[in-house]
């Protein structure tokens, strides 16, 4: 089943991806989610992985593919093959 994913959520969806296990801080993922230097705010990432998660229960409604680890990050918890 194709996701709707916006480009925002895309790059963030391989960011995570390409590393499971590892935490991505808010200013990590801002970093390498706008090169553009544009103002945002660390909260704009919890938009995003907000809106994310909720594309991603429609895969799998019993997996949780995105953790946020409490004061610093988000992490991704399952195997990246598993989107297929």
């Amino acid at each position: 089943m194709p996701l709707d994913l916006t480009p925002a959520e895309l790059r963030l969806l391989k960011i995570l991806s390409s590393a499971p296990g590892k935490v991505f801080s808010r200013e990590a993922l801002l970093n390498q989610l706008y090169d553009d230097y544009r103002v945002v705010t660390d909260r704009t990432i919890d938009s995003h992985i907000k809106n994310l998660r909720r594309k991603l229960e429609n895969l799998a409604e019993d997996e949780a593919f995105i953790r946020a680890v409490y004061g610093v990050g988000y992490r991704w918890e399952a195997d990246p093959c598993e989107l297929n």
